[in-house]
């Protein structure tokens, strides 16, 4: 406990009178005897019954500092040596088997002797990615010995004094932090030595120490351990720690546990806590904190606010580049698809700021991936809330062949004299519930800008799913994560990875044809099962495409066609799947046929079209990526690198995501309150659209959407469908400008304009 704030301080200064009495009386006292006579006289006893002297002793010497009283000089020490070390290396453990099962005489040692503490000292200087150290506060340190050898062992010590992430989870006052930090220890060494390979070793350990440790300090200090604290850098998962029970709370400011500035000279690394049982909230009386913190699918999203709400928690290395590029959101979400130098508030100074940005030279902090964080934060929070998650992957290539300038693009295509065009390939996971409801861009995913580096087509979709594997960990397991792919992800490695992870399934259409160990083909099984019932799948229209005189594709009508659907477990290399085909049943040309492969559970034909609506789910991100296209124009950008792209359409991608989102809430949602996407400039616009054509006024979602798609041009008529995506970002960039007029008539009126206009 740090001097400054320990409850032994506090007591000393307001009894300064007493104190300055005890130190006259006994002249001729040092000052650890000093502080031994404060504890009696004061009654400082830990909870064993011992003197706390060395806490008594920091607080004297913290009141000596305020000149409210004087102690005789320290008695002068030579040098302490520093930590005790083996004159040679550990011996590297033999004979290691791969499972925890075989290993033989696996114990947990309690570091008691000088000998054990040189050899944890000499483990972790030696092997240890962070080196050595000195632990502060009461401590405790295990040592993992085999038959085989040493495997490493774990240390723990004082809580941090002051961490944000895990203050607030506790929910704690500062009063009662500095009163019960005692009840919180941290985990500051854990070592499975490098050579080890056996697995679910660490996080097995992991947990019996943490057993041990709390019954060890109990029975010799009588402490009470509630939390465990520990720190993981980013490059590392913590796989092991999240197995094991701990759950991760935040990230640290980069500043270390003595820093003297506000200035981040460290790596931030990621908060984790393991809670032995809840019960101390109730006596501090403070509020249970969600470990899984959820989102409504429509919060924060209310007009110019969106933006800081996705994009506000963006580390870009300056907060500055963090309010830059959230501003760039709003500006670029005000009228879609129109370049941000025809923003609405006419500001010179924000389209220099954004080009800068997009442009700028950092290519460790201005990342895809940072730009995208907070908003991956928020769709995680909003899986939560949901009982289902397609998590759907696929690809779009965004064509720039009319930008030869432009360094760094990828070849997304021939032509029929096989001239390549450049563009970008975007690699995207769109969250979807099972409503069909957009909850966010889990990953945008490109080539590396450098033309020479190796980087093949399959590991974008690996890192895809693995990406998919990693979000899975921060949800309830009474969450199902679903991996959504299209023939493209027909792959035995994709699949297998979800199987392996089991936290997250697996739908993908089936592209090959494969052998099954019976002999029979997957596709031929199939088709010779009784059909097991219909349904019906909405095909949409596609239109004639000829290009350069050539036709590439007939165009069809859309329909509801009728299809068989005939299931059947299969064995596959990855693994024990399911295979659902889906078949029309009218079998005149151009008759489609689906294949399914599946680790879902189907054993009825309902659970069988369960799965086959969740497939039909996967043309939500198409969807996404013609809004990212077609609305928001991206492949009109013009910039110098493929770099600048990367960066400019993975904010697009956000904006493209929110007016899909504000497409569907009016289908799916259609009592939600009209504050959650609109500003009231927007709808006092629509009230007067609506009184302009006597339409029903504004109150809820679906009334507001079809003022904005009438806005778009939508024909409304009882057998017209529900407008689409087209018609949505017509009608919202003609709101915005609408809203934009009624702004500044009522400020040229003398009138401030609404809140949140």
């Amino acid at each position: 406990m740090e001097p400054s704030q320990s409850p032994i301080l506090s007591y000393l200064r307001a009894s300064l009178p007493r104190l300055n009495e005890i130190l006259q009386s006994h002249p001729s006292y040092g000052r650890t005897a000093l502080a031994r006579t404060v504890c009696e006289v004061f009654g400082f006893y830990s909870a064993t019954g011992k003197l706390r002297t060395a806490s008594s002793l920091q607080a004297l010497v913290v009141v000596e500092r305020e000149g409210l009283i004087k102690l005789p000089p320290s008695a002068s020490r030579p040098n302490r040596p520093n930590a005790r070390l083996l004159s040679d290396p550990v011996p590297s453990p033999t004979d290691v088997p791969d499972r925890i099962g075989e290993l033989d005489g696996l114990r947990i040692e309690r570091v008691r002797t000088r000998e054990a503490l040189a050899l944890w000292n000499t483990l972790m200087a030696d092997e240890h990615p962070l080196g050595g150290t000195k632990f502060a506060g009461i401590q405790k340190k295990y040592l993992f010995n085999s038959d085989h050898g040493y495997l490493g062992g774990i240390g723990f010590a004082a809580a941090a004094l002051y961490l944000a992430p895990r203050d607030e989870w506790m929910g704690w006052s500062s009063e009662q932090r500095d009163a019960f930090r005692s009840h919180v220890i941290g985990l500051n060494r854990f070592l499975i030595r490098p050579g080890v390979r056996c697995k679910n070793l660490a996080s097995y350990l992991l947990s019996r120490s943490l057993r041990q440790m709390k019954a060890d300090l109990y029975e010799e200090h009588a402490q009470r351990i509630w939390v465990v604290e520990t720190f993981v850098d980013p490059s590392y998962s913590g796989s092991c720690f999240l197995a094991a029970g701990f759950h991760k709370v935040g990230q640290t400011k980069g500043r270390g546990r003595h820093a003297s500035t506000n200035a981040c000279t460290r790596s931030k690394k990621t908060v984790l806590l393991y809670e032995f049982s809840s019960g101390w909230r109730s006596q501090l009386g403070v509020a249970p904190a969600p470990i899984y913190p959820t989102l409504e699918i429509h919060a924060g999203l209310d007009g110019d606010q969106w933006s800081e709400h996705e994009f506000g928690e963006a580390d870009l290395g300056d907060r500055r580049r963090t309010a830059r590029l959230v501003k760039s959101a709003r500006l670029l979400s005000r009228i879609p698809g129109e370049p941000i130098t025809s923003n609405l508030e006419m500001d010179r100074a924000a389209v220099s700021g954004h080009y800068r940005f997009i442009e700028h030279p950092d290519t460790t902090a201005v990342t895809p991936e940072r730009i995208l964080g907070p908003h991956r934060k928020r769709t995680v929070e909003r899986i939560r809330g949901q009982k289902v998650a397609l998590c759907v992957i696929d690809e779009t290539k965004i064509t720039y062949s009319t930008r030869p300038a432009c360094d760094g693009l990828d070849v997304v295509g021939r032509n029929q004299t096989s001239s390549e065009a450049q563009g970008v390939r975007l690699h995207a996971t769109l969250a979807v519930n099972d409503q069909g409801l957009p909850l966010g861009v889990l990953r945008c995913g490109y080539r590396p800008s450098d033309p020479s580096s190796k980087f093949p087509d399959r590991q974008r979709w690996e890192d895809a799913v693995d990406d998919v594997v990693a979000c899975a960990k921060a949800v309830r397991r009474s969450t199902r994560m679903v991996v959504v792919m299209d023939r493209e992800g027909d792959s035995a490695a994709l699949m297998e990875r979800c199987l392996r992870s089991q936290r997250v399934d697996v739908l993908v259409r089936a592209k090959h044809d494969r052998v099954l160990p019976n002999g029979k083909k997957l596709f031929g099984l199939l088709r010779g099962l009784e059909s097991s019932g219909e349904v019906e799948v909405p095909i949409q229209r596609l239109s004639r495409r000829v290009k350069s005189g050539r036709v590439l594709h007939e165009g069809r009508e859309g329909r509801d066609a009728a299809m068989e659907v005939r299931f059947c477990a299969v064995a596959l290399p990855c693994g024990r799947m399911t295979a659902v085909q889906i078949r029309e049943t009218d079998r005149s040309s151009g008759a489609l046929e689906w294949t399914l492969l599946t680790s879902l559970p189907v054993n009825t034909v309902e659970e069988a079209k369960q799965v086959v609506e969740y497939y039909l789910l996967r043309w939500r991100i198409e969807d996404t990526f013609r809004v990212l296209k077609s609305g928001c124009k991206v492949e009109e950008l013009r910039m110098q690198s493929a770099r600048a792209l990367h960066r400019a359409v993975t904010i697009y991608m956000v904006i493209a995501w929110r007016l899909m989102l504000l497409t569907l809430l009016g289908r799916e949602v259609p009592n939600a309150s009209v504050e959650v996407m609109f500003t009231k400039t927007q709808l006092r616009v629509l009230r007067n659209l609506a009184m302009e054509h006597d339409l029903p006024e504004p109150d809820d979602m679906a009334s507001a959407i079809l003022l904005v798609a009438l806005l778009g041009g939508y024909q409304q008529g009882k057998k017209r469908p529900p407008p689409g995506v087209a018609v949505m970002w017509r009608g919202y960039r003609r709101l915005e400008v609408g809203a934009m007029c009624v702004s500044l008539d009522l400020k040229h009126r003398g009138r401030a304009p609404p809140a949140s206009s």
